[in-house]
């Protein structure tokens, strides 16, 4: 038994023990917004809800590793007082009561939903989020007055408008100061859009209609899905419609306050809509909805992607509860008047959030699966069946199977598969021939290191650049694939243009490497499943020429994403080619078999690829809503997209 002075603190001799620093820090944000506060949208908890973020050193502002809020206010030049959230006195207290009136919450409100945010982001992908060059997203809570809010690529910044409310707008106060930095679903809508950009900064062209859709589907969902991640949300909503998800007020709804304070009446949009029998195809047909190939819209066509993965997620909670409701029943499956038993609420509400944390993580790690430039809704569909089938091979509870019907039932339908079956719809694998060259073998074991360290948790990271043998390492990579995908025969293998024999240098297409990074996600046997993903990026200038606007301010690219294994052996080729520079029997280059054939195919998609995309930047020429090809700069892009949707484009 240890002696009395060895338990002493205060001894001549002993050293006090350190304190563990808190790993998680909590933050109280308002219930959606400010008008779902009022009315109660989370009754079980009260008029605001509480967010857990990773503790970190923070200065004022807040500004931490990734995350930067600076409260200037442009029209008349004022510079809000930042708020210290690691002041004792706000730590403490879960951080300030929020207030529209106070503008210190407004700046709390915005770091604690963008770091819940980015935290997901991190558990889903396997691995630490960074921005380029280690900068920070800045966040602007009053950045403008205007009934909009938008990333800003050129700056690395989100801007918040704020307005004043219409007069027909129910439960807001006629001429009230609306602020879209209080909306938990316009922040993480937001920060979504700035995520996505780092991801693939190529997604902003609209080579294809479904380019920005995807940009706007994939920022609806991860806002409404975020709504799971407050259990006393889920679980007031699982008591109020007994269990049946789909007649739960305001679980659905996106952006509510910003919606009926611009007089639409209704939330800006909800994931359900087009789901209920009530709202379906009257028999008018001059009133029936248009089918997802007639809509062209960003925000429409991308609610529609929405509404099939929720279609998939209400059908999968549906099925997952069934044997609680048979167990509450005596199995009739009938719910008796009256309130649920809280036991019963409390375990629906579990299955609810489970399965959506489960379908969210299913479309964000599909991202290492998707192509570098024009992305499709194909693509998405046929990355999420494949990243999910490397992780759940077995998908006991089906969740891919019902997925892939929903977007049936959406008329989304993946191009060039035989069947909807899982083997069908999946990436093909590389030919087992291609393998990274040895240089690009002897510097991935570099990588997988120094991104493994970066997994531990935030609080024992150090905040700041990455150490410089880090740097040289990920230099030495660079230059070792860059070597490794300009060799003829592996060019034309990964679906891009092999540089030409002889010194014309007006026909060479220099493949970018733009970017390298190993991901450890979590398979079904509880093992981290580690992967290398690399994107490449190469521009083509003699194809310039056929393409309406093209040229400096809106290049033409050809792009492919690797996924490979530690060893260097290639899985995955995810390309969009587009037609060679000169036609050329594969057979010439060694490339036979399965090789070249497939490099015969890419010579025929990549015509087809190109075609679209003159279609598509024709017809977008034309449209008075996203016309962005060629005269507007990216950080634009975005502003103008939702000023249209805000009513004001």
């Amino acid at each position: 038994m240890a002696s009395s002075s060895s338990l002493s603190n205060g001894g001549r001799g002993h050293q006090e023990p350190l304190v563990p620093v808190p790993e998680r820090r909590r933050l109280r944000v308002y219930a959606f917004d400010p008008l779902s506060s009022r009315l109660s949208a989370a009754r079980s908890a009260g008029e605001f809800l509480t967010v857990s973020v990773p503790m970190e050193p923070l200065e004022r502002g807040p500004a931490g590793r990734l995350v930067q809020v600076v409260d200037y206010h442009p029209p008349t030049g004022t510079w809000f007082w930042p708020i210290d959230l690691d002041d004792p006195n706000v730590a403490h207290t879960d951080g300030l009561r929020p207030s529209e009136t106070d503008p210190r919450t407004h700046q709390q409100v915005v770091y604690a939903v963008a770091s819940s945010v980015i935290e997901r982001f991190e558990r889903f992908l396997g691995r630490r989020f960074r921005w380029s060059h280690q900068d920070r997203l800045v966040l602007v809570p009053h950045a403008f007055e205007g009934r909009n809010a938008f990333f800003d690529p050129t700056r690395k910044a989100v801007l918040f408008g704020y307005f004043t409310s219409v007069e027909t707008s129910g439960p807001t106060l006629p001429g009230q100061r609306i602020f879209t930095c209080l909306s938990t679903d316009i922040i993480a809508h937001e920060v979504t859009h700035a995520l996505v950009h780092r991801m693939r900064r190529h997604f902003i062209s609209p080579t294809n209609p479904d380019v920005l859709a995807w940009h706007e589907a994939f920022a609806d969902l991860v806002a409404l899905f975020h709504h799971f991640a407050f259990e006393s949300v889920v679980r007031d909503a699982v008591a109020s419609s007994r269990g049946d998800l789909t007649r739960a007020t305001g679980l659905f709804d996106l952006a509510r306050e910003f919606g009926l304070s611009v007089g639409r009446g209704a939330a800006l949009r909800n994931a359900i809509e087009r789901l209920r029998p009530e709202s379906g195809p009257s028999s008018d047909p001059s009133e029936k909805r248009p089918s997802f190939s007639e809509v062209v819209e960003p925000h429409e066509r991308g609610a529609v992607f929405v509404s099939a993965v929720f279609d998939a997620f209400v059908t999968s909670y549906t099925r997952s509860i069934e044997d609680l409701l048979r167990i509450a029943t005596d199995g009739t499956g009938i719910l008796p008047q009256g309130h649920l038993h809280p036991d019963l609420v409390t375990r629906v509400t579990r299955e609810a959030v489970v399965t959506a944390d489960r379908y969210l993580g299913m479309v964000v790690r599909s991202f290492d699966y998707l192509p570098v430039v024009d992305v499709t809704f194909s693509d998405v569909l046929r990355a999420i069946v494949t990243s999910d089938r490397d992780l759940y091979p077995d998908d006991d509870a089906g969740l891919r199977g019902t997925l892939v019907e929903a977007f049936r039932r959406q008329g989304i339908y993946p191009d060039d598969v035989a069947s909807l079956a899982d083997d069908s719809l999946a990436w093909p694998s590389a030919p087992r021939s291609l393998v990274a060259s040895e240089a690009v073998r002897a510097e991935l074991g570099a990588l997988v290191g120094q991104h493994a360290m970066e997994l531990q948790p935030a609080g024992a990271r150090v905040s700041g650049d990455a150490p410089a043998s880090a740097k040289g390492e990920g230099d030495r990579l660079a230059r070792a694939l860059s070597a490794w995908v300009h060799d003829r025969e592996v060019a034309m293998a990964l679906g891009l243009e092999p540089q030409p024999n002889g010194s014309d240098k007006d026909r060479t297409f220099p493949i970018e490497v733009k970017g390298q990074h190993a991901s450890f996600r979590r398979a079904q046997d509880g093992q981290p499943q580690p992967e290398i993903v690399i994107q490449l990026l190469q521009r083509r200038k003699d194809l310039e020429a056929r393409v309406p606007g093209a040229g400096a301010s809106a290049p033409v690219y050809a792009g492919t994403t690797v996924v490979m294994t530690m060893r260097g052996e290639v899985r995955y080729v995810i390309a969009k080619p587009l037609p060679a520079a000169d036609v050329t029997d594969p057979t010439e280059s060694g490339l036979t078999g399965r090789a070249g054939g497939y490099r015969l195919r890419v010579l025929d998609v990549g015509e087809m690829r190109l075609r679209r995309m003159i279609e598509t930047i024709e017809a977008d020429e034309r449209s008075s809503v996203t016309s962005m090809w060629s005269n507007a700069s990216p950080g634009t892009t975005f502003q103008r997209l939702h000023l249209f949707e805000g009513g004001q484009g």
